[in-house]
């Protein structure tokens, strides 16, 4: 079966990162109107927050097209969501208070929890919603505490948690990258396929057989089917079907490249 030229994309509704990044961003909202009175402080929180979430989704919907893109987002992501768990640690240290211990009990509880995930393929962003309620429930307890310092405890530990699936996400990036490439790799794999597929084999060696052009002599500028084998000793040639030949490949690669597309656009965004 060949390979498609774009890959599946999207599918972050599903991820934990983005989960997690989407309670830490609603948290962050509801902390900074009740606990944060420069406005100016409560926008770069806010911002952080929401960058550390939309960042996943965008890299996410990019990687059918570039896994560079993806990788970088997806760090950005990462970054942001860094620099509102050290906003938390600020709130708390300049409150004269240290944050929780790895080992304490509450750090250990957050820990500990399992994200409950999204299953549905229809309706997902109504399902999402309902699963991300779902899981602010589990860390009400601390999230929806009266006391800021453990809302911000809170959020620090779940910032730290995001921050580490998202390098293991990036690792697994990484790893998909060195295996299978980016997209121009992948375009070059599909085109040399798609031409391959279309070609005559050659009749000697059974190698496929690539268009060729005279350069010199009475035929100069007519094209012929050679044998790609020919560094290998082997001169076999075809002579080209003018008829049709070269419009039908080109052809048939144009309609392969649109129904990978159309096949892209058609894949549930979850």
């Amino acid at each position: 079966m060949s390979e498609p030229l774009f890959s599946k994309r999207g599918g972050y509704r599903k991820l934990d990162t983005f989960m997690l990044a989407t309670l830490i961003y609603y948290a962050t909202v509801a902390f900074c109107r009740k606990h944060i009175t420069s406005s100016r402080q409560q926008e770069q929180m806010t911002q952080a927050g929401r960058s550390g979430r939309q960042n996943i989704a965008e890299g996410s919907e990019r990687s059918s097209t570039s896994t560079e893109t993806e990788i970088k987002l997806t760090d950005v992501a990462r970054a942001s969501l860094v620099e509102l768990m050290l906003d938390y640690e600020d709130f708390i240290n300049l409150g004269g208070h240290h944050p929780w211990r790895d080992d304490a009990p509450e750090s250990v509880a957050i820990r500990s929890l399992h994200l409950k995930r999204l299953d549905a393929t229809e309706h997902v962003a109504h399902e999402f919603s309902k699963v991300a309620a779902e899981n602010r429930a589990l860390f009400a307890p601390w999230l929806e505490s009266d006391d800021p310092l453990v809302v911000a405890n809170a959020l620090v530990r779940l910032c730290n948690r995001a921050d580490w699936l998202l390098r293991k996400q990036l690792d697994a990036l990484g790893e998909r990258f060195l295996d299978q490439g980016g997209m121009r790799e992948k375009m070059t794999r599909v085109r040399l396929e798609a031409r391959d597929a279309e070609t005559p084999k050659c009749p000697k060696c059974g190698k496929p057989m690539r268009l060729r052009t005279v350069k010199k002599g009475p035929t100069t500028g007519e094209q012929f089917w050679g044998c790609t084998g020919f560094t290998a000793g082997c001169h076999s040639t075809l002579p080209l079907n003018k008829k049709g030949d070269s419009n039908r490949i080109e052809n048939n690669l144009s309609s392969r490249i649109e129904s990978n597309r159309q096949d892209s656009i058609r894949i549930d965004n979850v």
